[in-house]
């Protein structure tokens, strides 16, 4: 056996029992290892190290297993033993199953399953991350994924989950253009794990389930992935329009900020039809007064990854300066690890369209994805997500605005805000055989939601701050305390939110028996993945508290 086996006796045991989200393990005292933490972390080099380390794990007292690859999980569905359990959990650390191939013949054979009989130009290792993948395809064959923009967070969980990022409106989420999947599902046994490898064209209709189980359905619930295939990847884009553009708090006013927000949701709902606009990617971070003022990222690139037609990007801007009616400043914090841009006296004025283009970066596509490319701090972390596909009523924007402006008088919210994504585009105009081969629910939202809030206090006080402020955006914007109003369209599965589990989204008011409605939302999807479960892991060896029912 060649993984390497980390314990309590480990020095790097309290380390490598925690991720991205250091509000996990629960009950975890800096420095040292939690008793709600996983007791052993395995570290493996190759998919024969993942069934080893898998029998040898499952065999302990109550054994369970959770699989790392980037360690971005939101909750703490791998580092955290399941709440009132006695199991012996054990994260399988598959990182260093990195590798990116290229072939430009498409000759590419599964290495789980070497006789299947499938042929691929590219495969990923599910270990990979983001940034690694994006230099390599970009440099093996002027390739790229339209995935996320967080450098750090790993393959194996993003692209399962759907993989949706800067160039999603224009070419589709990264599962839309997935081929083919290694994976080790339970075996017959079910005290080990057995390779299969599914791909979008298999025949046999339980491995076409568990193939788009792998595209939408979110990681850690059939089996672990080791690798992921693909037939053909879009075109890196050659180069790009960058443009931040900053609002001072003490320039805005409610009405100001309500007429950007309505002019933001319409332009991308007008311009759903026209294809020229899908590389129009951009992202609203309204920051709570405590934490910093508004920004509006806007990245652009034609429809044929290039330049040469710009008349998306100026509209754009032009539609929402004149929207909000107060001049922007070019905001030169321009970090996306850094949730903290204040106005800076250096910057621009940007009034007009004119001044906005002086103020606009034009760069080579890879030095963008590079400058963008920031995960942050590790730091505690809560999140929550939505999908909208209509206008923004009187209460969400009354919501919106009392968030941002709630009264923090212990100076808690210091890393929080409202993102609001561009959404639609390509995604929404998936081909009906993606959509069949998919698990995603949402295809017809123009904007997606990711409320979010960090902190380094390791405080109950601190914790309920920031668990406060969160929960209620959501209990003044929607009617049920979730988004699933008429104008909205659920949650994305892949930024978890164990909130959904409960009533109203609050914890105290007791659990709701239809959370998982909430992410998907499209009832035939459901019973497909309920079905899906039932048939490769009927014993639920891959579980956690937000998988399938």
């Amino acid at each position: 056996m060649a993984f390497d086996l980390i314990t309590a006796s480990d020095p790097r045991h309290s380390t490598l029992q925690k991720g991205f989200n250091l509000r996990w393990p629960l009950g975890n005292v800096q420095g040292e290892s939690s008793p709600a933490g996983a007791d052993r972390i395995y570290l493996c080099q190759n998919f024969q190290d993942i069934i080893d380390a898998a029998a040898q794990a499952l065999a302990l007292p109550n054994g369970r297993i959770t699989v790392r690859s980037g360690g971005h999980c939101y909750e703490g569905f791998v580092s955290n033993k399941m709440p009132n359990s006695t199991e012996t959990l054990s994260i399988l650390d598959i990182s260093h199953l990195n590798q990116v191939m290229y072939d430009v013949s498409g000759q590419i054979a599964s290495e789980l399953v070497p006789s299947s009989p499938h042929r691929y130009s590219f495969r990923l290792g599910a270990g990979g991350q983001n940034w690694d993948a994006y230099v390599a395809l970009y440099k093996l064959a002027n390739k790229s994924l339209p995935g996320g923009s967080c450098y750090s967070v790993g393959l194996g969980g993003h692209i399962c989950g759907g993989g949706y990022g800067l160039l999603s409106r224009k070419d589709g989420l990264v599962c839309d253009w997935l081929s083919g999947v290694d994976m080790l599902v339970p075996n017959a046994q079910r005290d080990g794990l057995q390779p299969v490898h599914v791909a979008r064209n298999n025949t046999n209709p339980d491995e076409l389930d568990l193939f788009a189980a792998c595209c939408g359905a979110g990681g850690g619930q059939f089996g672990i992935i080791t690798s992921y295939y693909f037939d053909s990847l879009p075109d890196a884009p050659t180069e790009v329009l960058w443009l931040v553009m900053e609002w001072d708090w003490s320039q805005l006013s409610k009405l100001a900020l309500d007429k950007l927000l309505t002019a933001y949701q319409d332009w991308f709902a007008r311009n759903q039809a026209n294809r020229g606009t899908w590389g129009l990617a951009t992202k609203l971070e309204m920051r709570h007064q405590n934490t910093g003022n508004v920004t509006l990222d806007v990245h652009y690139v034609d429809k044929n990854g290039g330049l040469q037609d710009q008349a998306a990007f100026d509209d754009f801007v032009t539609t929402m300066l004149t929207a909000i009616g107060i001049p922007a400043t070019e905001c030169l914090s321009q970090s996306p690890a850094i949730h903290l841009p204040r106005s800076n006296p250096a910057g621009r004025t940007i009034n007009s369209l004119s001044s906005a283009l002086a103020a606009t970066r034009q760069m080579d596509w890879l030095h963008c994805q590079q400058t963008l490319n920031g995960s942050g701090p590790n730091q505690r972390g809560r999140y929550k997500s939505a999908y909208q596909k209509g206008g923004f009523t009187p209460t969400v924007l009354q919501a919106i605005w009392d968030t941002l402006t709630l009264d923090d008088p212990n100076k808690y919210l210091t890393q929080s805000l409202i993102q609001i994504q561009s959404f639609g585009g390509q995604i929404n105009e998936a081909s009906p055989a993606i959509r069949r081969e998919s698990s995603v629910s949402q295809r017809s939202s123009y904007l997606k939601w990711q409320p979010q809030c960090y902190w380094h206090d390791e405080s109950v006080a601190a914790d309920q701050a920031h668990a406060n402020w969160i929960q209620g955006l959501f209990s003044k914007a929607f009617a049920s305390g979730v988004p699933v109003d008429p104008e909205f369209d659920g949650c994305y599965i892949n930024y978890p939110d164990r909130d959904m589990l409960f009533h109203r989204g609050i914890p105290s008011l007791g659990p709701n028996p239809r959370w998982y409605e909430i992410f998907f939302p499209d009832g035939t999807i459901r019973t497909r993945l309920h079905d899906t479960k039932q048939r490769w892991d009927p014993q639920n060896m891959f579980h956690n508290e937000m998988s399938v029912p």
